[in-house]
């Protein structure tokens, strides 16, 4: 008789606060798992079953492309995980194979970091993990560097997992021995004292149960405290990890923050389904082969990605160049027409003629009419009337002015204003076609 559970999960995972890149990953049950950088991300999941895998990890993704190395917490996860599905066990069996797993990548990145010289104080050096394991209606965290595990049951808050909880499980062992050692000389059962993982002590499951796994951005941005008052929060996995995560950006946190909600709905005991006879099969050649294999060497071949990665790249800046010289060259042509439209010369302004009517007159003799669409002809002054000449009269005919009037029969356009002042005419330049012009002999102006 196994357990089965409904679980109600839920990741969201952020850049931290001026950070290039997102160095948090995760694993959820295999349905999502994130080891790309992404900078803002959530997924969720809702299921039945009786096996179930979660971890949160920081900086355990590590790449040296000197040796043609590359690391990767998720996919390790991943094929721990499938094995253990396949060959069954008891929650110790299994949570046991799970720390010897994440031990070692833990020292492997530290010796490639070390390697490579990478001081202390880099943000690389930073190494977390934190998982929960779900089996047979019972479940046990494991926790490595700087990222943490609580727990929710019953209004009752507590860390898992934790330096604190190891300390706790020494003394009641020392309790129980009744034997009075040195601390540095106390071991638990089981336990290898060289490990770098801190595992829980193993509960059973019970309905209403959440759990969180968060990263060390998270832990710092919020504190244990804040953490509580959330995670009480009636509400769904979803709204519980996304509440955390904003709040903590609002702290402008240093370091990548991830908040995963695990909550249990249902408790079912039964049977569990079994699988077909081909899905049985199938996974367990998988396993198979996988236990064959030699041991693991985190070398894998990219150099035909990165080569493809290379090209995509420089056709990329080819293009990008491209649109960039063409804008220029755009912004530059419209800069020189406008230049030139405005070192166009402006038209000398002439005196428009408003015609108001334009009467039939007989032209007078005296006066030469200019053409209004020919070229003007040069034109012979008409001899000034002498004294005691009579008054003439002149009509005003397209392209007349008074200057023009006054050089005809005066030879002189100065005698234009007298001519205007004699006719009554206050402005020279609104004059009409057909308007009559008296004019005098030069003695009789004023």
């Amino acid at each position: 008789m196994s357990s089965v559970i409904k679980i109600n999960a839920c990741v969201y995972s952020r850049k931290g606060y001026e950070r290039e890149s997102n160095t948090n990953s995760f694993y959820m049950n295999g349905k999502f798992t994130s080891e790309q950088h992404i900078d803002n991300l959530q997924a969720s999941m809702e299921n039945r079953g009786t096996e179930y895998l979660f971890s949160v990890a920081d900086n355990m993704n590590c790449s040296d492309d000197d040796n043609d190395t590359h690391i990767s917490i998720v996919k390790e996860i991943s094929r721990y995980h499938e094995k253990i599905t396949v060959n069954g066990g008891d929650v110790k069996f299994k949570i046991k194979e799970l720390e010897t797993k994440i031990s070692d990548i833990s020292r492997l990145i530290t010796s490639i970091l070390e390697m490579n010289r990478v001081p202390a104080e880099d943000p690389r050096r930073g190494i977390g993990f934190g998982g929960i394991l779900i089996s047979d209606g019972q479940f046990v965290a494991a926790t490595a560097g700087n990222c943490r595990v609580f727990m929710m049951r019953d209004g009752m808050f507590r860390p898992l997992a934790a330096e604190t909880s190891r300390a706790k499980r020494m003394l009641d062992a020392l309790i129980r021995s009744e034997e009075t050692v040195e601390d540095s000389d106390v071991t638990l059962p089981d336990e290898d004292p060289d490990s770098l993982v801190v595992v829980s002590d193993i509960y059973d499951v019970a309905e209403g149960d959440s759990f969180l796994i968060c990263s060390d951005g998270l832990m710092q941005a919020l504190g244990e405290e804040k953490i509580e008052d959330i995670l009480s929060l009636r509400s769904d996995s979803a709204y519980i990890a996304s509440r955390m995560v904003e709040e903590a950006m609002k702290r402008s946190s240093l370091g990548d923050l991830t908040a995963m909600v695990v909550q249990v709905e249902r408790r079912y005991e039964g049977s569990p389904s079994r699988r077909t006879a081909a899905r049985s099969k199938q996974v367990k050649n998988r396993v198979e082969r996988l236990n064959k294999a030699p041991a693991i060497t985190y070398k894998y071949n990219r150099k035909r990605g990165g080569r493809y990665q290379g090209t995509l790249y420089v056709i990329l800046v080819l293009v990008t160049l491209a649109v960039l010289f063409g804008i220029i060259y755009i912004i530059i042509n419209s800069m020189i027409n406008t230049g030139r439209e405005t070192a166009k010369p402006d038209p000398e302004p002439t005196a428009t003629v408003t015609p108001t009517a334009t009467p039939v007159t007989t032209p007078d003799p005296f006066i030469t009419p200019e053409p209004t669409e020919e070229p003007p002809l040069v034109e012979t002054p008409t001899p000034d009337p002498g004294p005691g000449s009579e008054i003439r009269t002149h009509t005003v005919v397209q392209g007349d002015t008074i200057s023009k009037i006054a050089r005809t029969y005066y030879g002189s356009s100065d005698y234009g204003a007298k001519l205007c002042e004699y006719n009554g005419i206050s402005d020279p330049n609104k004059i009409v076609i057909g308007q009559k012009i008296k004019i005098p002999p030069k003695d009789m102006l004023p």
